[in-house]
């Protein structure tokens, strides 16, 4: 019989979600053998808020701080019986793909809650050729269980970084990503929320909140705001003001600062603001008289 190779465990993390990564695993492994899957590639100057291969030793302390910190949102545990450079080379090539109408995007694949709407989704003869020269990938679930994705069958060839994608993306899967990226956001906004406006989130269950953030995006989408900062400014009125803002019949001098027609959308969205510290301070006033 002859014998299977030996697995090796790595750590795919993202430099994007991890402040100064690299010096946080120099100061976790003496000597880590760790590759910036952005380098030697297109996206050179993003390699440092990139993709990250690193191996790890079980139970070390580069292991124990990625269940504790980055397991969840921040990264994925997966094992190779391949050759460190094979492996690094599959997994370079996946850092960007096309869409439909051959435009090219960079793939978040690294995000665990994408690899799981992406991978996890697809049958073992779809995954075994994607997967290459990884082995094994472990992923948290909502459950609270660990999901694992396998290869069953070892591919003949891995697939190489090339500055054109070989890797497509339908609008189907593009979807199914997409909301795993709205449960990442929302994620984030609940807990922004939590942090500076946890009335707003008093009373409400799990799925409560999270129809709250969906509402906030949806809300925010309405007139226009769609980026992180603005939809995470946007849900402090929503919190301030209550759920139905600015569509309350007292919300109405709000509504003409959206209508006004001169200010860019970011300035009216400062003039929101503005307006809603002023009516907060004229009520502390009143309270106070």
């Amino acid at each position: 019989m002859t014998a299977q190779p030996p697995l090796h465990s790595y750590l795919l993390l993202d430099g994007a979600q991890i402040d100064d990564l690299v010096a946080r695993i120099y100061g976790l492994e003496e000597s880590p053998s760790l590759h910036l899957l952005y380098q030697q590639s297109a996206y050179e100057t993003l390699a440092e808020v990139g993709p990250l291969l690193v191996a790890v030793r079980p139970h070390s302390e580069l292991a124990q701080v990625f269940q504790q910190e980055w397991k969840a949102t921040a990264g994925i545990y997966l094992e190779s019986d391949a050759s460190e450079d094979d492996l690094v080379e599959h997994l370079r090539s996946l850092i960007h793909v096309r869409l439909e109408g051959d435009q090219t995007t960079l793939f978040r694949y690294h995000d665990p809650r994408i690899m799981t709407s992406w991978l996890g989704a697809l049958k073992t003869d779809e995954r075994d050729p994607l997967m290459g020269p990884v082995r094994r990938i472990r992923l948290p679930s909502d459950s609270g269980a660990e999901l694992e994705l396998l290869r069953e069958n070892k591919p003949q060839t891995f697939a190489r970084y090339d500055d054109t994608p070989w890797l497509r993306l339908s609008q189907e899967q593009l979807e199914q990503m997409n909301q795993a990226k709205h449960a990442c956001f929302d994620q984030r906004l609940l807990a922004h929320l939590q942090r500076f406006f946890p009335d707003s989130l008093q009373g409400m269950d799990a799925a409560g909140q999270q129809q709250f953030a969906a509402l906030c995006r949806q809300s925010a989408a309405r007139y226009g705001y769609s980026a992180a900062d603005e939809v995470t400014r946007w849900a402090g009125l929503l919190a301030e003001l209550g759920s139905d803002f600015p569509q309350a019949p007292e919300h109405e001098t709000y509504r003409q600062l959206l209508e006004q027609r001169g200010p860019l959308p970011a300035q009216r969205l400062d003039n929101l603001i503005a307006e809603l510290q002023c009516q907060l301070l004229r009520t502390d006033k009143e309270s106070v008289a």
